[in-house]
């Protein structure tokens, strides 16, 4: 009776409660853009089933300043990526358009910039790496995070 209602359970949450980890789960750690004392820390939510990060720099090795928070979560059957800017107009949603085991792309054409946001996982020379990139309106920035936990 135990495992029916296991499986139930499993089965009426579907993507919401695993489909982040599946889907995302590379990103979940710590990245350091590379030549800067930025990061990104991507966990799990177990509470709210969503894929949590938050963009830091840090400073003198003890002032560490918050620069973003990001959401990945599923709703109204799609995946979004949300980030909120630290002193800019609150959460914007990128829905998710393309994704796979090692790369996705958020889109919000009626955003200024970016427009677009690009996270692509690969393995070079033993190392973790994250290629992200944020394009809009002819401009394109990229970003190469190194995984350091």
């Amino acid at each position: 009776m135990r495992i029916v209602l296991i499986i139930l359970t499993c089965v009426a949450l579907g993507p919401s409660l695993f489909a982040q980890q599946k889907e995302f789960g590379w990103l979940i750690g710590t990245w350091k853009l590379k030549d800067k004392n930025s990061f990104e820390h991507w966990t799990y939510d177990e509470n709210q089933k969503v894929l949590r990060g938050i963009s830091y720099r840090v400073k003198n090795t003890a002032d560490t300043t918050i620069t973003e928070e990001i959401v990945i979560k599923y709703q109204n059957n799609s995946f979004y990526y949300i980030p909120d800017v630290a002193g800019e107009q609150g959460p914007v949603e990128f829905k998710i358009t393309k994704y796979d085991a090692t790369t996705f792309v958020a889109e919000n054409p009626k955003h200024d910039f970016p427009k677009i946001i690009r996270y692509k996982f690969v393995r070079k020379n033993n190392e973790d790496i994250n290629e992200a990139s944020i394009e809009g309106n002819g401009k394109t920035i990229s970003y190469t995070f190194v995984r350091v936990r």
